[in-house]
């Protein structure tokens, strides 16, 4: 009776032995069929770890590539990215040009391959100064009109950045656009900051961002020295004939809007009456001035030589 029972207890192990080999040997074909381990190729978002406060890095990747083995669950995740941590250590970093090697881990695979395997990098120094503020006009105008006085607050504002780039700013501006403005006005404009040869240097700190400004249109005038035209009316007497004639002074400085200014090619004088001349002469000639044109003098002499003919 003990001799049955012992060899039952025996074939029973034997039995959970089997059960045993054959779970294993499913969870193995499981998860190299239904699971098996793949390679996949991600973008993952480089840090910067223990950057100084006082130092500002240049020319650093956002993101580099990762390679990565493991099984297809793991690779599958949506988050995978986020799960990889890429990182370039900058404690005790120093000005100037830096090749740094970059870091990666991995807690639910392998890490294949990394690139860049390092990067170059620039490192500089923080720094901050005043700057004053001025007006920038943008946008479509009427030529005829322009900013008369503008009041920006505040009037300074503080420059926070690289300082290689700081010393580059020779000023920052606020852009203004007078397209829909007639009068006075009152808008919010965001900064920028301006290089010493007239570029705009971006991504450049500037606090506060943006300033109020209050500015006026006023009518702008401009002026021009402008050719004098004789216009003479009346037929000669007879016998008389006109051999020369001149003005003086030739051309005359005129001040009026530019959109009149442009379509002025010469300023003409009244008719002149030649019709009684029986010899030569000098008259004053007054001008025949366009609506918005204030000459800096209103008459010209005007000689006429004539000769007699029989």
């Amino acid at each position: 009776m003990r001799f049955l029972q012992r060899l039952a207890r025996k074939e029973n192990l034997f039995a959970r032995i089997i059960c045993l080999l054959m779970a294993c040997g499913l969870w193995v074909y499981v998860m190299t069929d239904q699971n098996p381990i793949i390679e996949r190729n991600i973008e993952v978002r480089l840090q910067q770890r223990n950057l100084p406060q006082n130092m500002m890095v240049f020319n650093a990747p956002d993101k580099i590539l990762v390679k990565v083995r493991g099984s297809r669950a793991k690779l599958s995740s949506d988050n995978l990215s986020a799960e990889i941590n890429a990182s370039i250590n900058l404690k005790n970093i120093t000005e100037g040009q830096q090749s740094l090697p970059i870091t990666v881990t991995y807690s639910g695979g392998e890490i294949v391959s990394v690139t860049p395997k390092e990067v170059s990098i620039y490192v500089d120094t923080v720094s901050e100064k005043k700057v004053p503020v001025t007006t920038r006009i943008v946008g479509a105008m009427n030529s005829d009109m322009t900013i008369g006085s503008s009041i920006i607050t505040p009037a300074e504002v503080t420059l926070r950045g690289a300082t290689h780039r700081i010393d580059k700013v020779n000023r920052v501006v606020a852009p203004i656009d007078i397209s829909n403005h007639t009068g006075s006005f009152q808008t919010e404009s965001e900064l920028v900051a301006v290089s010493d040869d007239g570029y705009d240097i971006p991504n450049m700190r500037i606090i506060p961002e943006r300033v109020m400004v209050q500015a006026n249109m006023v009518s702008q005038m401009h002026s021009l020295d402008i050719p004098v035209k004789l216009v003479m009316s009346g037929d000669l007497p007879a016998g008389i004939v006109v051999t020369k004639t001149e003005i003086v002074p030739t051309s005359v400085r005129v001040t009026a809007p530019p959109s009149v200014l442009k379509e002025l090619k010469d300023v003409k004088t009244k008719p002149v009456d030649v019709s009684k001349l029986d010899g030569s002469t000098v008259v004053a000639a007054e001008l025949d001035l366009p609506e918005k044109v204030i000459p800096e003098r209103r008459t010209v002499q005007i000689k006429i030589s004539v000769e007699r003919q029989n």
